[in-house]
């Protein structure tokens, strides 16, 4: 379990937590899909549990109030950024940050060279993307009957912070110069004139690999 100074946030891998809060954790990340599966795409239970298992879901605590979750991967150069959730009534800027926060110094840990995900285009996720650093690569056709766009953004893997306090908590600007924002209708337009993935991979959701 990690935490911050002067701060109320903490994160902790669902595996190494105590056994009544492993399976809290994971009834928080079962209920994501319920919630917000027009946004995620729908994942199992068993899909959880098996993450679960391998230590690539990471929990955020607004003290002991549970407010968003990570499901990650790696492909031994890239962390894929599988789903990123915060919950609907605990929406700043500064639990986005800090899950984005943990899944960068996770990657530097490993030796990783970039974080990746895909996210529809047609969601206001990709403004959060943006704002934290991360730049538009090219596109794919979600894999559902009527499948929608879903945009790659990538960004490099950078040094951890060491204290934290401008890594988590300060505005997204902190961490990537400024540069202009895309509305929805632009990246709209990018996405015409950029190739397609050639070979997309298993899973389509917003924040998926």
């Amino acid at each position: 379990m990690s935490s911050t100074p002067n701060t109320p946030l903490r994160l902790a891998i669902t595996r190494e937590l105590p056994i009544n809060d492993q399976v809290r954790t994971l009834r928080f990340c079962y209920s994501a899909c319920v919630i917000d599966g027009h946004c995620l795409g729908w994942l199992p239970a068993v899909a959880y549990d098996n993450y679960h298992l391998k230590g690539r879901i990471v929990v955020l605590f607004n003290n002991d109030d549970l407010v968003g979750f990570c499901l990650h991967s790696d492909d031994g150069f890239e962390l894929r950024c599988l789903q990123v959730w915060v919950r609907r009534d605990a929406r700043l800027i500064l639990h986005g940050r800090a899950l984005v926060d943990w899944l960068n110094n996770s990657a530097h840990e490993k030796g990783l060279k970039n974080l990746r995900l895909w996210c529809a285009v047609d969601l206001e996720a990709n403004f959060f993307w943006q704002a934290l650093g991360f730049t538009y690569t090219c596109w794919r056709w979600g894999r559902t009957v009527n499948g929608r766009r879903h945009a790659l953004w990538r960004r490099p893997v950078t040094p951890p912070f060491e204290p934290h306090p401008q890594s988590v908590w300060q505005p997204p600007t902190a961490l990537a110069p400024p540069t202009p924002r895309l509305s929805l209708q632009d990246l709209w337009r990018e996405v015409e004139t950029t190739p397609q993935a050639r070979q997309p991979t298993a899973l389509a959701l917003p924040a998926a690999d």
